[in-house]
């Protein structure tokens, strides 16, 4: 629903201008922040059965941590303290603060991202909030069924919410084309609105919420029978819920629904008439259960308003082409292929169980280091005419003095003679020679478990590829079984459009990101950019120009983000191949990856490492592998080669075009800046050089930020610093008027060469965030 943003080590923030430009941005975040606070109040009055109101805690849960999630919780303890009670208000409202709490504080975790994580939070904070106040009241069978059914209104809740406030815009600018997911956030929303709403009552007779439902189903009626009886079943059993008794709601608004919607290619008069008269007949048919005397006003006045809503009838769809589809033997084939893949990933992670169990570290450091002094006493005492005195009649004593070396020898590397007690070297007549062999010893022993401990590392992180490979091989098989949405209007306009060119066969569809893709087929005309142009236009979604496979052209959803990137370097003195390699490409998800790799030492060899790990992080995020697991992924493979192999610096940085959101991974790479209205920020981290350490040791640090208008990011490689402050080019950086990539990259480098004088190669990427629709 709104931007999301936290104060953290690892998170770039920037400072707001002094000066105030109420610009569309600040006035949508302003609008943004004013609905989370209303909303948060209304649907803090939504009740459950007379009784519960969790969904307040649902709206935090699902608003994030960011400025409208702050305004969201201040409006839900606003809302709970009014209209819940001091009692109940206090528990709700203690709910939604803790919410808010962990949103703030695990904003940068990687659990945070799933989706689940958040209703997950609230149920649980709800459940433990309620059991907290209600625990001395007692638990029957009743109140035990209540108390679940609120947890888990809780949690589904939140998840629907956070559906439609994260697509919010896009769900208003095409409602037609809504995908299931967020037709249930729309619903979930409205419903628990209504029940909020229905409390809110004139005279005690005349509901606000009711009102409201009958002007929605008789809208919704007016698109079709279908259409008008789910809707009027949904607002029905919202009200039911919210007033706890008998299914009485539900019965009446699906009656309207239904009656409506039978009349939905009538004059909208009629259509109104009917449905009010029906649900007039509900409140009769209902007289023996007491009259509810402000029902029928209700629909008389929400008829009224309903033919006041400048509704159109949906044209008749008898002339509208079917979507192609997949023939049936394509459809088995891709079954067949997801199957056999995913038995694939559970017989690599069987593999990666069976092998895991005995990787256990203990094992591979059974010996010894007893064994040391046995050795050496084999050797050397063995000859001794003092042999029987030092290992037989005072045995205690000798293993007490070798056990009592044994901690500072092995922590040191080398024996001593003063790690001996001095009456064992005043004793033993060859000690001389007994040292210079425990050394020998120590150092076999050491040098053996030394390679017991690469062995370890290199069977781990072996390991490790099988998991990982069992997670890739997983996904796969989900995207390969998973089904296209198609968009049926946007379908038709599609058809009209190449029907004008004499063309047929086009398919408009949401792919598993829910964005938007459109098939045509691949002809010179449509491959210009003026027809591109047309058909965006025609289909109301900016578009850019996909791959061309089979006489068959792909447009996909365009980015509201664009990216120019330069890349500028110079070898170190003296070499005529610099060590570093720079790359960047954008897949059709919308992501864009920008990589920057510098290997160890300079010349071919150095570049040879970096070109070849740039190149395999490339492809298995091409593949559609997370960052960081392609990061982890080539790392241990690097590290697996010992000493046939040198390490390299990886700078990673990755812009989801679609959001803005940028996150930086560094191994071992030099400082990473990024400019917002000539304030500079820094981006570091600690982790060591991919190749060094294996598996799960290689993670790389991560920092995240989003992206903004203007913004300027800077990758480079230490050879453009040498170890000096960097004082020269944050000023460099900040004073940049142009617009140019290419030209900051250019200027940098030079200045870097006049400072350090060649002392390493040099790198720079820059890149220029926008915000513009490809033409």
């Amino acid at each position: 629903m709104a931007t999301k943003e936290k104060s953290g080590r690892k998170l770039l923030r920037f400072p707001r201008r002094d000066t105030v430009n109420l610009s569309r941005r600040a006035f949508l975040g302003a609008a943004e922040t004013a609905v989370g606070f209303l909303l948060g109040a209304v649907l803090a009055g939504a009740e459950l059965f007379g009784r519960y109101t969790p969904f307040g805690v649902a709206a935090v849960a699902a608003a994030g941590s960011g400025l409208s999630g702050f305004f969201t919780l201040a409006g839900t303890c606003l809302g709970y303290l009014c209209l819940s009670g001091l009692t109940d208000g206090m528990r709700y409202a203690a709910a939604a603060i803790l919410t808010y709490s962990v949103a703030f504080a695990f904003y940068d975790a990687r659990l945070y991202q799933r989706s689940w994580f958040m209703p997950s939070i609230a149920c649980l904070l709800t459940a433990m909030t309620g059991f907290v106040c209600r625990a001395g009241e007692g638990w029957h069978g009743e109140d035990l069924v209540f108390f679940v059914t609120e947890v888990a209104f809780t949690g589904v809740a939140a998840y629907c919410y956070r559906i439609f406030f994260d697509q919010w815009s896009q769900v208003l600018d095409d409602p037609q084309g809504i995908t299931p997911r967020q037709g249930a956030g729309v619903l979930m929303l409205a419903s628990t609105v209504l029940m909020a709403l229905g409390r809110v009552e004139i005279l005690e007779t005349f509901s606000l919420g009711r009102l409201l439902a009958v002007v929605v189903v008789l809208a919704a009626a007016r698109r079709g029978v279908g259409e008008g009886v789910l809707t009027g079943a949904c607002a029905g059993v919202a009200l039911d819920l919210s007033s706890g008794k008998d299914p009485y709601y539900s019965m009446v608004f699906t009656l309207v629904g239904l009656a409506c919607g039978l009349c939905h290619q009538q004059r909208k008069l009629v259509a109104g008439a009917v449905g009010a008269a029906a649900g007039c007949v509900a409140v009769l048919w209902t007289w023996e259960g007491g009259l509810r005397v402000g029902m029928p006003l209700e629909f008389l006045v929400g008829a009224i308003l309903f033919l006041c809503l400048p509704l159109r009838v949906p044209a008749r769809e008898e002339a509208v082409p079917a979507l192609p589809q997949a023939t049936g033997d394509q459809d088995g084939v891709r079954r067949a292929v997801s199957r056999r893949m995913g038995e694939m990933a559970a017989a690599f992670h069987t593999l990666y169980d069976n092998l895991r169990e005995t990787l256990r570290p203990e094992e591979f450091n059974r010996e010894n280091p007893a064994e040391i002094f046995t050795r050496t006493a084999d050797k050397i005492c063995a000859k001794c005419v003092l042999r029987t005195n030092c290992w037989q009649k005072d045995y205690e004593g000798t293993r007490n003095v070798c056990n009592d070396a044994t901690g500072p020898m092995l922590e040191r590397g080398r024996a001593l003679a003063t790690d001996f007690a001095g009456q064992f070297t005043g004793r033993c007549v060859h000690f001389p020679e007994f040292l210079g062999a425990v050394n020998r010893e120590l150092t076999a022993f050491l040098r053996r478990r030394q390679e017991l401990k690469r062995t370890w590392q290199t069977r781990s992180a072996l390991c490790s590829q099988y998991a990982k490979m069992d997670q890739l091989m997983s996904r796969a098989a989900a995207e390969i079984s998973a089904q296209i949405t198609p968009d049926l209007p946007r379908q038709e306009k599609l058809a009209a459009f190449l029907r004008s060119m004499n063309l047929t066969g086009g398919v408009v569809y949401y792919d598993k990101e829910g964005r938007l893709r459109v098939e045509t087929p691949d002809t010179e005309e449509l491959r210009g950019r003026p027809a591109r142009r047309e058909l965006a236009q025609v289909l109301g979604v900016p578009l850019r120009e996909g791959e061309a496979e089979n006489g068959r052209l792909t447009f996909l959803q365009a980015e509201p983000f664009r990216a120019t990137a330069a890349v500028a370097g110079a070898p170190r003195r003296g070499e005529e191949v610099s060590g570093d390699t720079g790359t960047w490409f954008r897949r059709e998800d919308g992501m864009l990856f920008l990589l920057l790799c510098d290997g160890m030492g300079s010349g071919p060899g150095a570049k040879q490492e970096s070109a070849q790990a740039a190149k395999l992080i490339e492809n298995f995020l091409r593949a559609g592998m997370d960052p960081e697991q392609a990061l982890e992924t080539v790392s241990s493979a690097l590290s697996l080669r010992g000493g046939a192999g040198g390490s390299t610096t990886v700078d990673l940085l990755s812009v989801d075009l679609f959001t803005g959101r940028c996150r930086v991974y560094k191994q071992g790479a030099a400082p990473t800046y990024v400019r917002r209205d000539r304030r500079i920020k820094c981006a570091v981290g600690s982790s060591l050089p991919a190749g060094i350490l294996p598996g799960d040791q290689a993670r790389p640090d991560s920092h995240s930020f989003r992206g903004e208008q203007g913004d300027w990011i800077l990758l480079i490689t230490d050879g453009i610093l040498c170890g000096r402050e960097d004082d020269w080019l944050r000023e460099l950086l900040a004073g940049y008027q142009g617009t140019s990539p290419g030209e900051l990259a250019e200027k940098i480098l030079r200045e870097s060469e006049e400072r350090c004088q060649g002392e390493d190669d040099g790198t720079v990427i820059a890149v220029h965030l926008e915000k513009g629709r490809e033409g």
